[in-house]
């Protein structure tokens, strides 16, 4: 549009005065958004090393964060070393808010305490890393990791992009997270993410290059894919499962998982040491009552600072009228691996722990996002629970027991509840078919193998696995486990798996008893629920373990003769689905109190920081051009310098409304061209221009500028502009633009 426009100061026919030239242009831009595309498609190939999506959402949110910092801070200015000094600053906020946010001020702003922290989350991270199989959970130590890595590819990428001219650059942090599962291990890379971050790459090239150039292009994508492509075939596998961190027990996430493999170690290592007066103890390490058909997942553990192990809650079920002995028992922790503490059941509390620790309600485990669990020394009270027959022998089903642990897959082989049934099912009581699926197991038709279920390819916990067992009959602790809880569900009693140690060898010396706990120890058991006692122990692996008083085949009547008539069994379609009650719940934890609404899940916290952040730089410009306003109507009422801080901010609202207003330009000038264009105020802004004038030049207390004048005239201003110049005004003031950089139409 080109038109007489009195905005601009000594002309008359002239464009429309538009804010000064960006330093940024849309080839930036565009080279911008491509580059944090290219990021993002290449963290997508992370996907077969990680599970679900939580690590995604916070690395790519985090990416965006670095860009978006930098490119609105160099809109407004010029000098090109601020925008990655304030990416970063916004990067070290959103990491503070997200992972320490419990130990931040005012939840945001970095303190000592919120550093300590992140490097908790830190170690916690690479101890996760080295701990689990793939594909891992994505704990808030791997996320963090994650996120730390994607803040500085996309820092890097910025300043090549923006400071040193060389987008081509940007290769060097896609091929390093493109290069993250080759290194884990190479047969499992996905070809499409590469494919798609390679085209992305090309098309940062492409921009402002002459078709020339396309073939060139066209050989550096061809390198881009065949480097991360071929380069695998000649690197060394890697080896998925290495075994224990340090030749110790490797528990990891999940227990269940490497218990096998440390049990088929060739040379035991001490795990554990403890004294007591209560004899040999079980020490669970896990509960697992999650399954999905495939795995059984240990419960989840909210990081909340009401759940400190130095208070447990109540034994879920346990009534006061069953007998119980409270005990003491002090615990050395030797070479085990992980963040989950050996403790009895039900424990009541344990002091002496380093580091943070929390328990889950249902089972009563405990475990850390911040500690390892070796060299750990503590004391715990937990109380002998001794039940009566009579207090034992209830009948089925269970009104106060957990639906979930009830839960089964829709679809499963008949083996398994047919065998349940044959063995138990003609009996009316939990306690009876609990005993009936414990001598099955424990009468002599099965053999403990340790070697068995992996030369058969049977080793493992789902239901596919347990069928094979029960045809095979051989087998080791975990078999025998998920085998009698899965079966006790199909019979309707609610059951669990717990994993930790058997009580393992008692040594006497100078008076003093201990027990010393080795790999060899590990062990798995079913844990069956009894109304108005809660959770028990059974001990179905034949030569393993020991038999608690109540499950010994005298405290029962003849099995073989059945008590009363049989009743209809529950059907073993408990749940509808294949996933019934969270499948692969995994035990994620987060990293602080501050996330433990999230339930594990720290993906509602980063990205609730991520857009607290975006909302508060969008929001800054405005209040920060709200503040010199407000503070250059306090200097008019108080009559300090009332004439040159009434001009400078109409000058300065001038500039935010796209009216050019010069330095040299003085207010005479200016208020000539306002009336111009604002003929019905012509009146109000020559007494204003007088009031100024006056004020500056004659002697004190003469023509002193008023707000309300001040005011409408900057209304006056404000009607000459569409709606859009107004929102420009308002968040993207160009009067702060004057402030940082040199502009000759300003």
């Amino acid at each position: 549009m080109t038109a007489t426009d009195l905005r601009r100061p000594g002309a008359v026919a002239v464009p429309r005065y538009r804010p000064p030239a960006r330093v940024t242009r849309p080839t930036h831009w565009r080279r911008i958004l491509l580059a944090l595309a290219a990021m993002i498609a290449a963290y997508a190939s992370l996907h077969v090393v990680l599970q679900d999506l939580t690590w995604w959402f916070a690395g790519a949110g985090f990416a965006a964060l670095v860009f978006a910092a930098a490119g609105v801070t160099r809109y407004f200015v010029r000098q090109r070393w601020i925008p990655p000094l304030v990416a970063i600053g916004a990067s070290v906020l959103g990491v503070t808010a997200a992972f320490a946010g419990d130990k931040a001020f005012l939840g945001l702003l970095p303190t000592f305490e919120s550093g300590d922290r992140v490097n908790e989350v830190i170690n916690a991270g690479w101890t996760s890393i080295q701990e689990q199989r793939i594909p891992a959970q994505p704990e808030a130590g791997i996320v963090l990791l994650l996120s730390l890595t994607m803040i500085a590819c996309a820092l890097f990428a910025d300043t090549a992009i923006t400071f040193a001219k060389a987008p081509a650059l940007v290769a060097v942090p896609l091929i390093a997270l493109l290069g993250i599962p080759v290194a884990v291990r190479p047969d499992i890379a996905d070809p499409v993410w590469f494919v798609v971050t390679a085209a992305l790459f090309l098309a940062i090239l492409r921009i402002d290059r002459r078709p020339t150039t396309v073939p060139i292009l066209a050989v550096v994508g061809a390198l881009v894919i065949g480097g991360g492509l071929v380069t695998p075939v000649f690197l060394p596998e890697v080896v998925e499962d290495p075994g224990p961190l340090y030749g110790g027990v490797q528990t990891g996430i999940n227990p269940l998982i490497n218990l096998g493999d440390d049990l088929r170690r060739g040379d035991a290592v001490v795990a554990v040491t403890y004294q007591t007066e209560a004899g040999g103890l079980y020490l669970r390490l896990a509960t697992l009552e999650a399954f999905n058909g495939r795995s059984w997942s240990p419960n989840i553990i909210e990081n909340d600072a009401a759940n400190g192990v130095d208070n447990f809650p109540q034994p879920p079920g346990l009534d006061v009228g069953v007998e119980t002995t409270r005990e003491t028992a002090d615990i050395q922790v030797g070479d085990i691996a992980g963040r989950w503490l050996p403790l009895p059941y039900p424990a009541e509390s344990v002091t002496g722990t380093v580091g943070d620790w929390y328990w889950e309600r249902t089972g009563l485990s405990a475990r850390s996002t911040n500690s390892g669990v070796r060299g750990q020394q503590y004391e715990v009270e937990f109380l002998d629970v001794q039940p009566t027959l009579e207090q034992v022998s209830v009948a089925v089903p269970h009104p106060e027991a957990d639906l979930s642990t009830l839960a089964l897959p829709a679809r499963m082989p008949e083996i398994i509840a047919a065998t349940a049934q044959e063995v138990a099912g003609q009996y009316t009581t939990t306690y009876d078919r609990a005993i009936a699926l414990q001598d099955y197991f424990t009468g002599g038709a099965f053999t403990y193998s340790e070697d068995a279920p992996v030369e058969g390819g049977y080793d493992g916990s789902g239901t596919d696995i347990i069928a094979e067992f029960l045809d095979k009959k051989s087998g080791y602790c975990v078999h025998f486990a998920s085998a009698m809880a899965i079966m006790a569900r199909t019979l309707g009693i609610p059951a669990r798996v717990a994993v930790g140690f058997q009580p393992g060898e008692q040594i006497s010396a100078a008076g003093v008893t201990s027990y010393t706990v080795t790999s060899h120890d590990l062990h798995a058991w079913p844990e069956l629920y009894f109304d108005g006692v809660g959770w028990l122990r059974f001990e179905p692996t034949p030569g393993r373990g020991e038999l608690p008083d109540y499950s010994t085949p005298a405290a029962v009547d003849d099995p073989a003769t059945p008590q009363n008539e049989a009743l209809p069994t529950v059907a073993p379609t408990t749940s509808p689905s294949d996933d019934p009650i969270r499948p692969d719940a995994g035990g994620v934890d987060v990293a602080g109190p501050a996330a433990a609404s999230t339930s594990g899940n720290p993906l509602p916290i980063v990205l609730a920081v991520l857009a607290g952040l975006i909302i508060l730089g969008g929001f800054a410009p405005a209040v920060t051009r709200g503040v010199v306003r407000r503070r250059r109507e306090s200097a008019i009422r108080r009559g300090q310098e009332p004439a040159a801080a009434a001009w400078a901010e109409l000058r300065d609202t001038a500039r935010d409304y796209g009216w050019a207003a010069p330095d040299s330009e003085t207010p005479r000038d200016f208020a000539d061209r306002l009336a111009v264009v604002l003929s019905e105020q012509r009146e109000q802004i020559a007494g204003f221009r007088t009031d100024v004038e006056e004020s500056a030049f004659a002697p004190p207390g003469r023509g002193v500028p008023s707000v309300a004048e001040l005011r409408a005239m900057r209304r006056a201003i404000r009607s000459t502009v569409g709606r859009g110049d107004r929102f420009r005004a308002i968040f993207m003031p160009a009067s702060l633009m004057t402030r940082f950089r040199y502009d000759p139409d300003a």
